[in-house]
């Protein structure tokens, strides 16, 4: 496939002048360029939090104050994860239909636990790491990007680019031109699902080594300290003490690499720099939005969800990330004005998902809540519903594993779901607690709608459930996502560009609604598998 990628790059270039006038005749005007920037677990609030602190000449700023806002945008599913949140922006419709359930899942057909982007049908392009056998072949649905690839019979170009597979792989579509993602040695990868051989330029640039310069330079605060008003204080007991035995800035990056390895680098702005290095390159290397035929680009910056799960999201290092994450998207809205041009793009920001206070952070402020180990809910859950249950005494562990806000059981305990449903959801910290028919029935309250979207039967476990409101499956420190709460569900939808004018909605709008939106003010077809509910 890798060579018929190639291939097909010469013959876009040989022909394209001469189809531009028989392919584009009669069509309405269109931008050159479409450019989705996800960021990963960015909650909508940050926007107002941040906001006297982003830069005349940042890219927050620039999208707030030129472009439009849809200030009430949500995730219409559980659970809210980056796998599923990016493939539903992606595709415009929910899990139940594009398939991409959670990050990991288990086949209860095979017992095998899959990873989203998993093919093992796939070699790795620019590594060694078999992590790197990764595709869309999981993904069951044709993306925003795909139907710009069909509209202009595939002579537009798209790619994606991330920390994350994932989060380059989905945006990117089936139809994509390359998609690249970091190894473990912080290079820019593929698979040969997209082409034999990295490009030269990428081999270029992986060859500068940056991550590791940038390292050497540390982590230091963008502003003074004393203006981080708006997150918790430096030196906490609710982060890891990764720099040197603390959690304060500045941050020794040799020293904490030293302690957690380089892939820790991921956690700081320096992922972020990685992933706009490579937009730009792919943006002036592959001649994005330069002819007549809508490109496509899918930017996804990972680095706020690896720093809001190490740190939390009041931590003052999820604080700087932003704001170092504000100058870089200037830069990149800079980039396309100069290479694209004002007006001849469109370009939209969203988040894969939002995320959740640290409870150890609340329970000292005084609220009763905690977090809790997978582990310790498992066994009790199986000392409780064996003692509540009538069932014999060897019949021990009703639960076999806790996976994606989904319940599974062993063969004995199947038949007793409906009534382990009802012993679990007396138990904390679950709220809710359905069946699988409990979800799929007609007329379901809110909640397990919500459920629903994010369901396939042969993905799913036997129960599905609800956390109590800021309870967590996680560790002491830092933070995490994945439930149907506000904090979780929602996020900024901002879009500057062609065809859009300044202003603000509170409207509420469902994730599944973006693309379509853009398409709408872009003058281009809706993603293919859209406004599917």
């Amino acid at each position: 496939m890798g060579s018929m990628q190639h291939q097909k790059r010469n013959f876009r270039g040989a022909i394209g002048a001469i189809l531009i006038s028989s392919v584009f005749s009669g069509l309405l005007a269109q931008p050159k360029l479409v450019v989705q920037v996800v960021v990963d677990q960015m909650r909508a609030e940050y926007l107002i939090r941040f906001n006297d602190q982003f830069a005349k000449d940042g890219g927050f700023r620039m999208l707030l104050d030129s472009g439009f806002s849809y200030a009430n945008t949500h995730y219409n599913y559980v659970p809210t994860y980056t796998g599923p949140g990016h493939a539903s922006i992606s595709t415009g419709t929910t899990p139940k239909y594009h398939g991409i359930v959670a990050n990991d899942w288990l086949d209860s057909r095979s017992n095998y636990e899959m990873y989203c982007a998993e093919d093992t049908t796939v070699e790795p392009i620019g590594t060694v790491e078999r992590s790197s056998k990764r595709s869309p072949k999981n993904l069951r649905a044709l993306t925003f990007s795909d139907g710009i690839k069909l509209h202009t019979n595939k002579l537009g170009k798209s790619f994606g680019v991330s920390v994350k597979d994932r989060g380059a792989i989905f945006p990117a579509g089936h139809f994509a031109d390359g998609a690249y993602w970091l190894d473990g040695g912080l290079h820019f990868v593929t698979s040969s699902y997209y082409e034999d051989e990295l490009p030269g330029y990428i081999e270029k640039y992986n060859s500068r080594e940056k991550a590791m310069l940038l390292m050497k330079k540390g982590w230091k605060l963008e502003m003074a300290a004393r203006k981080y008003t708006n997150s918790i204080e430096d030196e906490n007991p609710f982060e890891p003490k990764y720099n040197e035995g603390s959690s304060s800035f500045p941050y020794n990056l040799e020293a904490m690499v030293q302690l957690k390895g380089l892939s820790m680098l991921k956690n700081t702005p320096i992922g972020n720099e990685l992933v706009l290095d490579m937009a730009e390159l792919i943006l002036d290397q592959e001649d994005l939005g330069q002819d007549e035929f809508t490109d496509f680009l899918g930017v996804s910056f990972s680095s706020p969800d690896y720093a809001g799960h190490t740190w939390g999201v009041r931590s003052r290092e999820v604080h700087d990330m932003y704001l170092k994450l504000d100058a870089q998207l200037g830069q990149l809205i800079r980039r396309l004005d100069k290479k694209v041009g004002k007006g001849n793009y469109i370009l939209y920001l969203t988040a894969d998902h939002g995320g959740s206070e640290n409870p150890n952070h609340l329970a000292d402020g005084g609220y009763n809540i905690r977090n809790y180990a997978n582990a310790d809910v498992i066994a009790q859950l199986n000392d409780h519903i064996v003692n509540e249950l009538d069932v014999p005494l060897n019949y021990e562990y009703a639960v076999a594993k806790i996976i994606n806000h989904h319940i599974y059981l062993n063969d004995w305990a199947t038949p007793y779901a409906t009534e382990i449903a009802k012993i679990v959801e007396q138990m904390d910290p679950f709220v809710h607690v359905y069946t699988a028919d409990e979800i799929r029935r007609p007329g379901a309250e809110a909640l397990a709608q919500k459920l629903h979207q994010g369901y396939q039967g042969r993905f799913s476990g036997d129960l599905v459930f609800q956390l109590q409101p800021n309870a967590i499956f996680y560790g002491p420190y830092g933070s995490t996502h994945g439930t149907g709460y506000t904090y979780d569900t929602h996020v900024p939808f901002l879009m500057m560009g062609y065809g859009v004018e300044a202003g603000k909605s509170f409207k509420k709008v469902h994730i599944t609604d973006v693309v379509d939106i853009v398409a709408e003010r872009g003058g281009l077809p809706y993603a293919p598998n859209s406004a599917v509910e």
